[in-house]
């Protein structure tokens, strides 16, 4: 018995307006569901990208969803996007016209990434298919 893969990461913002628009209307992620003033819910390929607004999830039992609060003010993280190699420049194209700041590039071996940060902080990372010895 394994696990075998992450179906969904979370990450936290007050203003879920303004990171589901960064997320559906620049990233080109789509909306599944959302709970006004509580969370955003977006698919990513075959995974979850799941957004919620800490100050009304701590302690909410009003949803059917369980509570998924974070500390005050939420921790900033990292994840990654895999992009196909081939569409590398696209993206990196559709960034500077959105006037995202790209902090890094990087090129390790035939593997490229950009990294970048949401409306909240959050380090976002579109990395090169193929760079992690994953299956789809």
């Amino acid at each position: 018995m394994k696990l075998t893969k992450i179906i969904e990461t979370s990450i936290y913002s007050q203003n879920l307006t303004e990171i589901k628009n960064f997320y559906i209307n620049l990233l080109g992620l789509e909306l599944v569901s959302e709970e006004k003033e509580r969370h955003v819910f977006l698919k990513a390929g075959k995974t979850m990208l799941l957004i919620f607004n800490p100050e009304n999830t701590l302690n909410n039992t009003s949803s059917i969803f369980p509570s998924h609060g974070a500390f005050s003010p939420p921790s900033i993280i990292h994840f990654a996007f895999e992009i196909k190699r081939e569409d590398y420049e696209k993206w990196k194209c559709l960034l500077e016209e959105n006037k995202i700041n790209i902090e890094k590039e990087l090129n390790i071996g035939n593997n490229k990434s950009i990294y970048f940060r949401d409306p909240v902080g959050n380090l976002v990372e579109l990395i090169t298919n193929n760079a992690w010895p994953v299956d789809d």
